[in-house]
Protein backbone atom coordinates (compact mmCIF):
# COMPACT_ATOMS: atom_id res chain seq x y z
CA UNK A 1 0.00 0.00 0.00
CA UNK A 2 2.73 2.50 0.57
CA UNK A 3 4.42 1.45 -2.34
CA UNK A 4 1.25 2.65 -4.40
CA UNK A 5 1.14 5.49 -2.07
CA UNK A 6 4.37 7.32 -3.45
CA UNK A 7 3.44 5.86 -6.82
CA UNK A 8 0.69 8.01 -6.68
CA UNK A 9 2.94 11.05 -5.39
CA UNK A 10 4.95 10.28 -8.23
CA UNK A 11 2.39 11.14 -10.95
CA UNK A 12 1.11 14.18 -9.06
CA UNK A 13 4.69 15.63 -9.58
CA UNK A 14 4.22 14.97 -13.30
CA UNK A 15 0.64 16.00 -13.99
CA UNK A 16 1.25 19.16 -11.54
CA UNK A 17 4.68 20.59 -13.36
CA UNK A 18 4.18 24.47 -13.49
CA UNK A 19 0.61 24.13 -12.05
CA UNK A 20 -0.44 24.99 -8.51
CA UNK A 21 -1.30 22.36 -6.29
CA UNK A 22 -4.04 21.94 -4.36
CA UNK A 23 -4.19 18.83 -1.95
CA UNK A 24 -7.75 18.28 -0.18
CA UNK A 25 -7.52 15.20 2.58
CA UNK A 26 -11.64 13.99 2.21
CA UNK A 27 -11.96 13.49 5.94
CA UNK A 28 -10.98 10.18 8.18
CA UNK A 29 -7.50 10.89 8.42
CA UNK A 30 -7.20 8.40 11.31
CA UNK A 31 -9.36 5.09 11.52
CA UNK A 32 -9.99 5.62 15.65
CA UNK A 33 -10.82 2.26 17.45
CA UNK A 34 -14.23 2.70 16.35
CA UNK A 35 -14.82 -1.21 15.53
CA UNK A 36 -12.18 -2.47 18.05
CA UNK A 37 -10.99 -4.02 14.59
CA UNK A 38 -7.19 -6.03 15.42
CA UNK A 39 -6.39 -5.67 11.88
CA UNK A 40 -5.63 -1.87 12.13
CA UNK A 41 -1.91 -1.38 12.52
CA UNK A 42 -2.31 0.22 16.00
CA UNK A 43 -5.92 1.53 17.59
CA UNK A 44 -3.81 3.89 19.32
CA UNK A 45 -5.20 7.30 18.47
CA UNK A 46 -1.64 9.20 18.87
CA UNK A 47 0.13 6.59 17.02
CA UNK A 48 -2.39 6.39 14.51
CA UNK A 49 -2.07 10.34 14.10
CA UNK A 50 1.96 9.88 13.89
CA UNK A 51 1.84 7.70 11.05
CA UNK A 52 -0.51 9.60 9.09
CA UNK A 53 1.86 12.66 9.49
CA UNK A 54 4.38 11.20 8.47
CA UNK A 55 2.84 9.64 5.34
CA UNK A 56 1.57 13.28 4.09
CA UNK A 57 5.18 14.56 4.75
CA UNK A 58 6.56 11.47 2.49
CA UNK A 59 4.21 12.60 0.14
CA UNK A 60 4.74 16.28 0.43
CA UNK A 61 8.13 16.01 -0.46
CA UNK A 62 7.59 13.40 -3.66
CA UNK A 63 5.37 15.85 -5.21
CA UNK A 64 7.80 18.72 -4.91
CA UNK A 65 5.16 20.69 -2.17
CA UNK A 66 6.15 24.28 -2.36
CA UNK A 67 4.67 26.26 0.91
CA UNK A 68 4.56 29.59 -0.93
CA UNK A 69 2.42 28.69 -3.87
CA UNK A 70 0.50 25.13 -3.19
CA UNK A 71 -2.15 25.06 -0.59
CA UNK A 72 -3.18 21.84 2.01
CA UNK A 73 -7.10 21.08 3.15
CA UNK A 74 -8.61 19.09 5.39
CA UNK A 75 -12.25 18.61 5.73
CA UNK A 76 -13.69 16.82 8.96
CA UNK A 77 -14.35 12.92 8.79
CA UNK A 78 -16.99 10.58 11.31
CA UNK A 79 -16.96 11.62 14.59
CA UNK A 80 -16.90 8.51 15.41
CA UNK A 81 -13.30 7.83 13.92
CA UNK A 82 -11.83 10.63 14.15
CA UNK A 83 -12.85 12.69 16.88
CA UNK A 84 -10.98 15.53 16.95
CA UNK A 85 -7.47 14.21 15.26
CA UNK A 86 -8.53 15.81 11.95
CA UNK A 87 -8.58 19.48 13.59
CA UNK A 88 -5.54 18.58 15.30
CA UNK A 89 -3.87 17.18 12.51
CA UNK A 90 -4.74 19.87 9.70
CA UNK A 91 -2.33 22.22 12.20
CA UNK A 92 0.15 19.84 12.16
CA UNK A 93 0.52 19.40 8.28
CA UNK A 94 -0.08 23.47 8.45
CA UNK A 95 -3.53 23.43 6.16
CA UNK A 96 -5.40 26.75 5.58
CA UNK A 97 -7.49 27.33 8.36
CA UNK A 98 -11.29 27.75 8.45
CA UNK A 99 -11.39 30.68 10.53
CA UNK A 100 -10.48 29.31 14.47
CA UNK A 101 -10.19 25.82 12.90
CA UNK A 102 -7.97 23.83 11.16
CA UNK A 103 -10.45 21.42 9.54
CA UNK A 104 -13.51 22.12 7.43
CA UNK A 105 -16.97 20.80 7.85
CA UNK A 106 -17.51 21.83 4.74
CA UNK A 107 -14.85 22.87 1.86
CA UNK A 108 -15.49 25.46 -0.84
CA UNK A 109 -13.16 26.47 -3.06
CA UNK A 110 -12.87 28.91 -6.12
CA UNK A 111 -10.21 27.36 -8.58
CA UNK A 112 -9.90 29.16 -11.50
CA UNK A 113 -13.81 30.56 -11.70
CA UNK A 114 -14.92 27.23 -10.50
CA UNK A 115 -16.64 26.23 -7.44
CA UNK A 116 -15.46 22.85 -6.57
CA UNK A 117 -17.01 21.31 -2.97
CA UNK A 118 -15.51 18.93 -0.72
CA UNK A 119 -17.92 17.43 1.95
CA UNK A 120 -16.88 13.66 3.82
CA UNK A 121 -20.88 12.23 3.47
CA UNK A 122 -22.47 11.49 0.91
CA UNK A 123 -24.80 9.15 -1.01
CA UNK A 124 -22.73 5.91 -2.15
CA UNK A 125 -21.93 4.48 -5.08
CA UNK A 126 -24.58 1.55 -5.24
CA UNK A 127 -24.20 -1.84 -7.26
CA UNK A 128 -25.06 -3.37 -10.75
CA UNK A 129 -27.84 -1.69 -12.47
CA UNK A 130 -28.05 0.61 -9.90
CA UNK A 131 -24.61 1.92 -9.87
CA UNK A 132 -24.91 5.75 -9.77
CA UNK A 133 -28.22 6.61 -9.27
CA UNK A 134 -27.77 7.95 -5.91
CA UNK A 135 -24.90 9.90 -6.76
CA UNK A 136 -26.60 11.53 -9.38
CA UNK A 137 -29.76 11.90 -7.81
CA UNK A 138 -28.00 13.49 -5.00
CA UNK A 139 -26.01 16.07 -7.25
CA UNK A 140 -29.73 17.18 -8.84
CA UNK A 141 -31.09 18.08 -5.90
CA UNK A 142 -28.16 19.81 -4.64
CA UNK A 143 -28.50 21.82 -7.95
CA UNK A 144 -32.32 22.20 -7.48
CA UNK A 145 -32.07 23.51 -4.18
CA UNK A 146 -29.40 26.46 -4.89
CA UNK A 147 -31.40 27.37 -7.87
CA UNK A 148 -34.49 27.79 -5.76
CA UNK A 149 -32.12 29.44 -3.05
CA UNK A 150 -31.48 31.94 -5.94
CA UNK A 151 -27.30 30.54 -4.89
CA UNK A 152 -25.04 29.86 -7.62
CA UNK A 153 -24.69 25.80 -7.80
CA UNK A 154 -21.16 24.12 -7.92
CA UNK A 155 -19.60 22.86 -10.41
CA UNK A 156 -18.15 19.93 -8.88
CA UNK A 157 -18.73 18.29 -5.72
CA UNK A 158 -16.59 15.64 -4.24
CA UNK A 159 -17.23 12.89 -1.06
CA UNK A 160 -15.95 9.88 1.07
CA UNK A 161 -16.88 7.85 3.29
CA UNK A 162 -18.32 4.84 1.37
CA UNK A 163 -14.94 3.68 -0.10
CA UNK A 164 -16.01 2.69 -3.61
CA UNK A 165 -14.81 4.93 -5.78
CA UNK A 166 -17.20 6.64 -8.70
CA UNK A 167 -17.85 9.32 -10.56
CA UNK A 168 -20.83 10.82 -12.64
CA UNK A 169 -21.84 13.91 -14.02
CA UNK A 170 -25.49 15.75 -13.65
CA UNK A 171 -26.77 18.36 -16.21
CA UNK A 172 -29.53 21.11 -15.14
CA UNK A 173 -31.12 23.90 -16.81
CA UNK A 174 -29.99 27.31 -15.18
CA UNK A 175 -30.72 30.69 -16.66
CA UNK A 176 -32.05 28.99 -19.79
CA UNK A 177 -28.50 27.50 -20.23
CA UNK A 178 -27.48 23.73 -19.17
CA UNK A 179 -24.71 23.64 -16.07
CA UNK A 180 -22.87 20.56 -16.17
CA UNK A 181 -22.09 19.21 -12.29
CA UNK A 182 -19.43 16.77 -11.84
CA UNK A 183 -19.69 14.35 -8.70
CA UNK A 184 -16.98 12.20 -7.20
CA UNK A 185 -16.71 9.76 -4.20
CA UNK A 186 -13.47 8.87 -3.78
CA UNK A 187 -11.51 5.71 -2.90
CA UNK A 188 -10.60 4.51 0.38
CA UNK A 189 -6.33 4.15 1.90
CA UNK A 190 -7.31 1.07 4.05
CA UNK A 191 -8.02 -2.71 3.94
CA UNK A 192 -10.57 -4.00 4.77
CA UNK A 193 -11.25 -5.26 8.38
CA UNK A 194 -13.65 -7.90 10.42
CA UNK A 195 -16.19 -5.16 10.82
CA UNK A 196 -15.75 -4.78 6.48
CA UNK A 197 -16.34 -7.84 5.73
CA UNK A 198 -19.27 -7.85 7.66
CA UNK A 199 -20.99 -4.67 6.70
CA UNK A 200 -19.68 -5.40 2.79
CA UNK A 201 -18.59 -9.01 2.85
CA UNK A 202 -18.20 -9.47 -1.03
CA UNK A 203 -17.20 -5.59 -2.10
CA UNK A 204 -13.99 -5.39 -3.59
CA UNK A 205 -11.99 -2.90 -1.70
CA UNK A 206 -11.07 0.25 -3.88
CA UNK A 207 -7.44 1.98 -2.17
CA UNK A 208 -5.96 4.64 -4.46
CA UNK A 209 -6.38 8.80 -5.48
CA UNK A 210 -8.03 10.29 -7.62
CA UNK A 211 -7.09 13.93 -9.51
CA UNK A 212 -8.57 16.23 -11.42
CA UNK A 213 -6.91 19.37 -12.95
CA UNK A 214 -9.02 22.99 -13.66
CA UNK A 215 -7.20 24.75 -16.18
CA UNK A 216 -6.29 28.75 -16.23
CA UNK A 217 -9.41 28.70 -18.72
CA UNK A 218 -11.70 27.36 -16.05
CA UNK A 219 -11.92 23.94 -18.44
CA UNK A 220 -12.62 20.81 -15.62
CA UNK A 221 -10.84 18.12 -16.80
CA UNK A 222 -11.66 14.38 -16.45
CA UNK A 223 -11.08 13.07 -13.42
CA UNK A 224 -7.65 10.85 -13.45
CA UNK A 225 -8.21 7.40 -11.07
CA UNK A 226 -5.69 5.42 -10.04
CA UNK A 227 -6.19 1.97 -7.70
CA UNK A 228 -3.94 -0.14 -6.19
CA UNK A 229 -3.97 -3.65 -8.00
Amino acid sequence: MFEHWMKCAAEVKQARRRKKLIIVHDGDAIEGNHHNSPQIATVLEDEQIEIHVELMKAFKSEVGYKDQQDETYYVTGTETHTGDADDLIARRMMAVPNGPVNAWDELRLNINGRRIWFVHHGPSAGRGANQGNALRNWLRDLFLECVQENQSPPDFVITGHTHKPYYTPYVGRLNGQYHLVHGMICPSWQSKTRYAYKAAPLETNKIGMQWFEVTKHGAILPPVERLMT
